[in-house]
């Protein structure tokens, strides 16, 4: 049974300041009850409490506890607990509000369960200005997308030959909050990668602009280099494609007796 009188919508703001935020969510930021907000912006923080005096930052329960993923279960439980009284709730966030946004993505998940109308709206992410400003088709050779810790220590497999592009590549085995460099983590992510590319193999560092005036930060370095190289929190590495992947000339021929067969 549906809450009537209490919903939960989680949007996002995008990567570029005010240049990124739709129509859409810009509605709900201004006409929620409630109106909670972790995003990492000065001037964003101060145009939320603008257009919504009822606007709440979340940046204590981001830092509350030692370890990230009890701060992650402090901002769902923060967030569902204002939803049970009876508002209805807007979770503002940078970025897209499910790529990396896992408390509020519990939150919703949890909050359907529970009966309330709860959604998130799509958003521009990250990677959606990575594949526009290193202009990558991902359909072009397939595209292999994995937090970098995650990719590491699963063992995540891949095809060298698409492309792929590794998050949070500066705080790689760091369960708490990063501070300062992670050269250890770099040097981990070296060795692995080493299994699959050569040395001299061309890489990424990416970070999307934030504001409409600046450029995106694009620096290339050779494989070899990575564990030298300047990283910061928002920091992506991009890993172009090793070759071209093998053509299959048996299915390419099936695929064309089907064709064939069809017309």
């Amino acid at each position: 049974m549906k809450m009537n009188n209490a919903s939960l919508i989680v949007v996002g703001l995008g990567i570029k300041l005010i240049s990124h935020l739709t129509n859409e969510a810009k509605v709900y930021i201004e006409q929620s009850d409630k109106v909670l907000y972790l995003v990492n912006e000065p001037v964003m923080k101060e145009w939320i409490s603008k257009v919504n005096p009822r606007a709440e930052s979340l940046d204590d329960l981001y830092t509350k506890h030692s370890l990230r993923i009890d701060c992650y279960r402090a901002i769902t439980e923060y967030i569902l607990a204002v939803l049970r009284q009876n508002l209805h709730v807007c979770v503002v966030l940078y970025g897209h509000p499910t790529v990396f946004a896992q408390p509020a993505l519990d939150a919703v998940i949890e909050a359907r369960k529970q009966g309330y109308y709860a959604k998130a709206l799509p958003a521009i992410s990250a990677e959606d200005c990575l594949f526009a400003d290193l202009l990558i088709d991902p359909g072009s050779s397939g595209c292999h997308s994995f937090e970098a810790t995650d990719f590491l220590v699963h063992k995540r497999r891949f095809d060298p030959g698409g492309h792929l592009i590794l998050w949070q590549i500066s705080c790689i085995g760091i369960l708490g909050h990063a501070v300062g460099s992670n050269q250890n983590g770099l040097n981990v992510l070296l060795d692995y990668l080493k299994k699959y590319y050569t040395l001299d193999h061309e890489v990424i560092l990416y970070e999307a602009s934030q504001y409409p005036h600046l450029d995106p930060r694009i620096t290339k370095v050779h494989l070899e280099l990575l564990a030298q190289a300047q990283v910061s929190q928002i920091t992506t590495l991009y890993v172009p494609p090793r070759e071209k992947a093998l053509f299959d000339r048996s299915m390419f021929e099936a695929l064309h007796t089907n064709i064939t067969d069809i017309q």
